[in-house]
């Protein structure tokens, strides 16, 4: 499927999706991991644990949907979601949070605000890993086994799968560029191999990470049955922050 380039790709993102209002800001914009299954429903047990205290929006991946195109780059990509941005949420302050590898969405993104003299308040990665090394082959395993108890990949529309191989096409060579938003990683406690007990297989916290704190669950249980813990913790990392331009 052939994607729009930069200048279009904002006709073709999916509408943000509010989870919560709040008084509490700055408010949260979600950003989906680009893996099967991706979508703004990843977020809901982890919005509905601020109990309403703050605005908390989500934007899905373009092209997991059926009659949604892919971006064509990983620009279009964030060109599209800096605009969704902009039109839903103005210019008031924002974090941006990122699950998995929708932790490196969410930090391209925010990139590309600073560039246009819009910073973020902060960025959160959600048990994302470095780019610079590769996660290994038995947290890979686990990480496949998890992924299709929650996705059964044979009766599964195609279009998740043609996204997910779209994106990782377009993010193979990305180098990551450097935010200055302060930037929290709340990493999963947990190991995924369930075999071995005497070696963590948990790849590494992202380099640049300003905070890096971990709460209970493995890389999936995280934003499931744990996802209380790690809205606390964001919560409480908010509760810390300088307003933008102070």
């Amino acid at each position: 499927m052939r994607g729009p380039d930069a200048a279009s790709a904002a006709d073709h993102l999916p509408e943000p999706v509010q989870f919560a209002q709040g008084q509490d800001g700055p408010a949260l914009v979600c950003l989906g991991p680009y893996m099967a299954p991706s979508g703004v429903h990843q977020y809901a047990r982890f919005a509905a644990a601020f109990g309403g205290r703050r605005g908390i929006w989500a934007l899905s991946e373009p092209g997991f949907a059926p009659g949604e195109d892919l971006p064509g780059d990983v620009e279009a990509l964030i060109e599209a979601h800096a605009t969704a941005i902009e039109r839903s949420l103005g210019h008031q302050p924002v974090v941006l949070v990122g699950y998995s590898s929708g932790g490196w969405v969410a930090h391209a993104v925010a990139c590309h605000l600073e560039r246009l003299g819009r910073p973020v308040a902060g960025i959160v990665m959600l048990d994302s890993f470095t780019r610079r090394q590769r996660m290994g082959e038995r947290f890979q395993s686990a990480v496949v086994e998890g992924q299709s108890e929650r996705f059964e990949f044979v009766s599964a529309p195609g279009t998740q799968l043609t996204a997910m191989g779209g994106y990782l096409r377009i993010f193979e060579d990305w180098d990551a560029p450097q935010a200055a938003a302060p930037t929290l990683v709340v990493r999963a406690a947990d190991w995924m191999a369930r075999n071995d007990a005497d070696a963590d297989d948990r790849p590494a916290a992202p380099e640049h990470a300003d905070t890096v704190t971990e709460v209970p669950g493995n890389h999936y249980t995280l934003m499931e049955r744990h996802a209380h813990e790690a809205a606390a913790a964001v919560d409480e990392w908010l509760d810390k922050l300088r307003p933008v331009g102070e």
